[in-house]
Order: structure tokens, then sequence, then C-alpha cells
């Protein structure tokens, strides 16, 4: 599969490098010298130019392309470059029957709800696929703040989650243990699909694996009441989470209202400070700042004495949505040392995201990560389904599929999409009567059965072949 990636930054490089993984044949476009040296260290074509030009992407040959992705830091421009690619692909391949799938990354978030409505964005625009991180990390970024020691939370549906975490000196149940031993000795411990181990790489384990301390587990789980028996069992000190959290947000930008809405709508109370007199007015003005459980205010979010008049360090979670990332640090950071038990902000950059996560109970989620995660989940939309890079075991994914009617699966033991130790399937979730749902734990020998949802852990090497078993036909 060829793939051209329009924008060499932190996300065209990070879907690069994960495609390229998985051996797909990736060209990078971009004429910003300092982004093209950065690509330089993948194993990809980069090419020099502007992905909004005819000529340069005749140039990387987007006509025999399968895939082709916008991923400039700018709307518009993504925008312009999938229709410019939609049109030399068609008029190179005509009546081929051969297609084109475009992906647009997005920022603003409300042309991304209007404009998808009734397919309105891929006519006017060529744009398949439009996307735009906001929209889903508001969740990801709640379920995190619920066991804030995580190295990272990521929703496979339906309640179904990815947990990771690194296992502390101090965990006596876990370090020395073999996972079989930990999984029988720890009550209502997760199964663990991964381990990384510095300078050791990444491990699809068995039983018979022993936990080291540093090492980071990822856990496949059902329920967010299982979150604070993982990190107590690697060793990390978690509060209770309050039925009814106090929640503060600082910035109320279009994200800041959406979080503040999601909160609201959980039961939460919220305050909301933002330094742009103009949101806070905005926001204080809607829907969701009218609502009783609100107060928006506008101030200096470094003013210590706002902050204690506030009563800052009473409530149970802060989260810092500002544009620019130090500032959200910095605010963070002011929260926990004035009580704040959780505080998560949203960043650009991956590599601060996994830095923040360090200072104490913070959880950071990163827009470009998210970004990268959605991108590749187009991508890989043959086999419809969730996908997910692990931040800090980086390769290994995490995915869902459904076993289709026709599935050469159907009837076929687990063991059978395991073989050659690239996949580990870590639940079934399986139809019963009516709208009912049951989650099984998928052992070797379990069988599958037509419309099972799978929730798989996959190493990136092995995602081609894995994705070949799930859509062959009997």
């Amino acid at each position: 599969m060829r793939i051209v990636i329009g924008g060499a930054g932190e996300v065209g490089r990070g879907v690069a490098k994960a495609l390229r993984s998985e051996g797909r044949d990736v060209v990078l476009i971009d004429n910003d010298t300092h982004a093209l040296k950065e690509a330089q260290a993948l194993d990809v074509l980069v090419l020099q130019g502007d992905a909004s030009r005819r000529e340069d992407l005749e140039e990387a040959k987007v006509r025999d392309a399968e895939v082709f992705i916008a991923a400039t830091q700018r709307d518009e421009m993504n925008l312009l470059a999938c229709g410019l690619a939609r049109d030399l692909f068609e008029q190179a391949n005509g009546d081929s029957g051969r297609s084109l799938m475009t992906i647009a990354r997005i920022n603003d978030s409300e042309l991304v709800e209007k404009e998808t409505e009734d397919g309105r964005l891929r006519r006017w625009t060529g744009t398949d696929h439009a996307v735009c991180p906001d929209i889903r990390l508001v969740d990801d970024l709640k379920a995190g703040l619920k066991a804030a020691a995580m190295s990272e939370v990521l929703s496979l549906g339906d309640d179904a989650w990815i947990a990771e975490v690194e296992v502390l000196p101090g965990a006596e149940r876990l370090v020395h243990k073999t996972l079989g031993e930990a999984e029988a000795t720890i009550d209502g411990l997760p199964r663990v699909f991964a381990l990384a181990r510095k300078d050791a790489g990444t491990v699809v384990p068995d039983e018979s694996t022993k936990i080291e301390a540093g090492d980071r587990l990822a856990f496949a789980t059902v329920g967010q009441h299982t979150f604070r028996r993982i990190v107590q069992a690697a060793g990390h000190e978690e509060p209770e989470y309050p039925e009814h959290p106090r929640v503060a947000i600082f910035g109320a930008t279009r994200l800041g209202k959406r979080l503040a809405k999601s909160y609201l709508d959980d039961g939460a109370s919220v305050t909301v400070l933002s330094p742009s007199l103009e949101e806070a007015n905005q926001l204080a003005g809607s829907e969701v700042g009218k609502g009783k459980d609100i107060d928006v205010m506008h101030g200096d979010l470094q003013d210590v004495d706002l902050l204690n008049e506030l009563e800052l360090g009473s409530h149970d979670i802060s989260i810092a949505v500002l544009e620019d990332d130090h500032a959200n640090i910095a605010v963070a950071m002011q929260a926990s040392e004035l009580g704040v038990q959780r505080s998560g902000l949203v960043l650009d950059d991956s590599d601060l995201a996994l830095m923040v996560k360090r200072i104490g109970r913070t959880y950071a989620v990163s827009r470009r990560r998210v970004a990268i995660d959605s991108i590749l989940q187009h991508v890989h939309s043959r086999v419809p389904g969730t996908y997910h890079l692990l931040a800090s075991v980086p390769d290994l994914v995490g995915m869902t599929a459904v076993i289709a009617p026709g599935s050469a699966l159907i009837g076929k033991p687990v063991s059978s999409l395991e073989r050659g130790g690239k996949c580990r399937v870590a639940f079934i979730e399986r139809k019963g009567r009516g709208d009912s749902k049951t989650k099984l734990r998928a052992s070797s020998d379990k069988v599958f059965m037509e419309d099972d949802r799978l929730l798989l852990f996959v190493l990136l090497t092995g995602v081609d072949q894995v994705e070949s078993d799930l859509m062959k036909r009997s």
C-alpha cells in the first residue's frame, strides 16, 4: 500500500513511522527544512515540496497511492491538499475502479461537527475523513484523571480500556513475580498483555514472564472501577475518586467549554477561569455557562491570591486547556502546589505530555498523539474498529475488530489468530439475547463466533498479517 502524507511535523512523522513499521510504502512531503531533517531518520521517501501544489503531489506519485493524508498545522491547507490529491488521482485513474482515501487533520472542531453532516465536507473538499483531536480527547482525559498515576488510558469502546502503568520498586505483589503468580494472588487484577522493559523492547508476555521494577505493563480491562486496583498493585498511591467532583478548568476555549459541559453532565460542579475576557463572556452567555453548577471568571491564572480566593485547593480536579503548552504546564504545577489532588492538561507536544505525566498525580493528553491515533484508525478502516498506539510502548497497538459474516475465523480457536506471537486477544465481546453483551476472557481454545468483537494487542510488525487474517473469507 502506497501512502502519501502532506506535512512532516510531529503528526506526519508519527503516522509515517507507524505505517512504515507495518511495511507500508510511505512518502512524506514538506517544505520546512527542520521538519525534513527530522524526517530523514525515518525509512520513508522524503520530498521537499508543498502538499497544496499540483506539481509536488504529482512528484509524490499520488496517482499511485491508496491513501493521502494532509497533516499540516493549517486546516485550509489540509482541505485544499485533499481536494487536489483526489482530483489528480481521478484524472490519472479514470474508471479503473481504484479509489483514493483522503484524510485531513482539522483543528477547528466546529468545522468538523457542522460540515461532516450528510457528507457535506467530502462534497466540497474531497476529504473522506476529517480528524479533530479535541472531539475525541475529552473522554481520554477524563478517564486518565480517574487514575492519574497511569502512564496512559485509552478507550476501546463499550467501557473496555487499555491501561498502562509503570511498576514501582515498592510493588511487592508484582516485583520478581511471574504474571501467572500475580494474577493468581491479586484479587481482580486484569490481564497484562504487553510488557516494555528499558533497553529490552516490548514483548507480548505469557504466564511465566517475570515482572521487574521499572517495567511498563499494558492491561486490558473492562470498567473504570478497575483503574485504582491496577495502580495500587503497581505500587502507586491513588486516592478515592469522588462521585461528584469539583472541577477547575483553566481556559474558556472551545475545548474548555466542551470539558465543562461533559463534567456538568456527569453531575460535577465546575469553575472556569479564563485569561481572556472575551472568551469568558462568550462561555458565560452560552447555554453551558448559564447552568447552576458552573462559575465562569476572568483573571490572571498566576495570581495566587485569586486562586486562593477561588478555593482552588478544595477542588478535586484541575484541567489546563490554554493554547500554549508551557502555560498549561505552569498552571498544572501551580494547582498541584495549592493542593489539587488531580491535575490534567492538554498539550500539543507528545514528548512534553510523556514528561509531565511523571509530575505527581498529573495526567496529560497530547493533541498530536490523538491526531496520530485517529488518522491511523481511518487508514486501517478496512478492518473497522479502534486503533491505538501506546505512547511509551510505541511498537504495540491496541485495536478492536469484529468477526464478520463469512469470516474464515468462525469456528476457529483464538490460538489460530495468535500464532507467531505477534498478537494476543484480550477479550471477546459476544452478543447475547436482545441487546445484551458479554465480555469473555479469550483463552487460547475459545472458539470465535460470527459478530464477536475482539479486543487485541498487536505488535506493529504484525498488524498487516493480523488484518489479513481478520479479512479472510471461508
